[in-house]
């Protein structure tokens, strides 16, 4: 498992703190972990930190970054937040190839499977996309404007994800609602055509995810929330395949196990909050780890493909641990949840 922890300093707003954030290479040759305005990125394979470079501005972003993503080859990173900026990084040089200024904070992003198209959701609900067409890599991107291409109507995005096969981009809000819309042929004419809404989570939803496998090319959708829940979703169908209820609040067996595994306050606080506040499926499909509030440790899930549910399988503590999750990825090549924590 890959660790990677920074201490809040001075990048607190008044009001909110950002959680720390990190995201991973899908081939493992480098990570990157945003803390407040801070983005920081490490060369896995030289053992360095890797330096940015960004002629645009200096610091690379001015406020909270409140989303970092890879897109599927590694080739291209994105970074947005509450600056109003969504920067493009090329991964070969670490050069920033493009800002786009957007209207409103920046609540998250996705990249496009083929990497042609990035996407980012405002904290109006409105998703822009970022056209990469026909710009030679490494080379700036000279007025690059963004195109809305869905909305969800004042309602805040929490999580962007494309389908396994590039059918479908699923945004999920804090209003307790996912949605499921086809990608068009050129989404910079927008995209108006819904699949459908997967709906059943009574709370915000925090956290989404797909597990790949050759049977299901579109994917089976994975989404995490506020009310203590994960559940298993067809995105065609918008129905709901199952349901895994986190905590003691809902879950016994939650409850046994960790009383099993640990004392009440080596891992988990008094009256706790178990609202999911992260998730990543592992590449072999079977396998999905949570972040937790209050938990200091990492949840574990098992995935039946052929069953289609979700059980438990463990709780992941590091001995000794005083931190308290708050992003997690994985790396197509390894498979390895990396974590990143941050002192509360």
């Amino acid at each position: 498992m890959g660790d990677a922890q920074m201490e809040e300093g001075d990048n607190t707003r008044e009001i909110e703190v950002a959680p720390a954030l990190i995201a991973v290479d899908p081939a493992q040759r480098s990570v990157a972990v945003a803390v407040g305005s801070d983005l920081r990125v490490y060369d896995l394979i030289g053992d360095c930190p890797v330096s940015l470079v960004d002629d645009s501005a200096k610091p690379f972003h001015s406020d909270s970054i409140r989303a970092i993503r890879y897109d599927a080859s590694g080739k291209l990173f994105v970074s947005a937040g509450d600056d109003k900026l969504v920067k493009i990084w090329s991964t070969d040089s670490w050069f920033c190839i493009s800002s786009v200024c957007c209207e409103k904070r920046v609540s998250a992003v996705a990249v496009s499977n083929d990497g042609l198209f990035v996407c980012f959701a405002d904290k109006f609900g409105v998703v822009w996309v970022v056209s990469l067409k026909g710009d030679a890599e490494n080379q700036a991107l000279a007025d690059k404007k963004a195109a809305p291409m869905l909305a969800h109507y004042c309602s805040i995005i929490t999580s962007l994800e494309f389908s396994p096969d590039g059918r479908f981009i699923v945004s999920a809000d804090r209003d307790y609602k996912i949605r499921v819309t086809v990608v068009p042929k050129n989404p910079l004419d927008g995209a108006h055509e819904i699949q459908t809404f997967c709906l059943g989570h009574s709370e915000y939803v925090s956290c989404l995810d797909f597990i790949h496998s050759p049977d299901y090319p579109h994917g089976l959708l994975i989404s995490g929330s506020g009310d203590s829940t994960v559940r298993l979703w067809d995105v065609t169908l918008g129905s709901l395949l199952d349901t895994c209820e986190i905590g003691s609040k809902f879950d016994r067996r939650f409850t046994f196990f960790l009383k099993a595994e640990l004392s009440a306050t080596d891992g988990i606080e008094e009256d706790p909050c178990h609202a999911v506040t992260d998730l990543c499926t592992c590449p072999n499909g079977t396998s999905v780890a949570l972040a937790v509030q209050s938990l200091k440790g990492i949840m574990l899930l098992n995935c039946n493909l052929s069953a289609k549910t979700l059980s438990m399988a463990k709780v992941v503590l590091v001995e000794g641990e005083t931190l308290i999750p708050t992003s997690l990825g994985t790396s197509l090549s390894e498979g390895l949840p990396w974590r990143v924590t941050i002192i509360s």
